[in-house]
């Protein structure tokens, strides 16, 4: 059903990332990379999207990278969402260009859909990077690669 892009899951990772290591100066995109598990070229495209909008800054040369444009806790994911998205409708018909729906504005289901939207809209809004960045201090201290297994089960001390 409602799946986030992987330029935007790409994206929420840089953006955790630099906010671990906030304060360290620029950040190279090679270390971004390999820390997160993300193709070069591909984290590269995102950078430069999040550059645009403000959220990343950029250096280039000798001891060059990237950090973020201001605090961790004042960038919310929405931000970074709606940066690599758009705005997000779950159905065609929320969208308030579009009104090929014969039954636009007089369904049921069309309020289930705003539901929807507004909800999800509402934890990108009230969840900031640093929040991100506390999750995974505290579910990867010493890896800094999230694995599905370790965020959908309770650690296995026996492991």
């Amino acid at each position: 059903m409602f799946r986030v892009s992987q330029k935007t899951e790409y994206a929420l990772r840089a953006m955790v990332e630099l906010a671990l290591r906030e304060g360290q100066g620029p950040v190279p995109a090679r270390e971004i990379s390999t820390s997160q598990g993300i193709p070069l070229r591909f984290l590269e495209q995102q950078l430069a999207h999040l550059h645009k909008a403000g959220l990343v800054e950029s250096f280039r040369g000798a001891g060059g990278g990237c950090r973020l444009a201001r605090d961790a806790a004042g960038i919310r994911v929405s931000d970074v969402v709606d940066t690599m998205e758009g705005s997000f409708y779950p159905m065609f018909c929320l969208e308030p260009s579009d009104h090929t729906c014969f039954q636009d504005s007089r369904c049921g289901l069309q309020e289930l859909w705003g539901d929807v939207r507004a909800a999800v809209r509402g934890v990108f809004e009230r969840t900031t990077i640093a929040d991100l960045a506390a999750r995974h201090r505290h579910l990867a201290p010493d890896n800094p690669v999230w694995s599905p297994a370790d965020l959908l089960h309770p650690a296995d001390p026996a492991r």
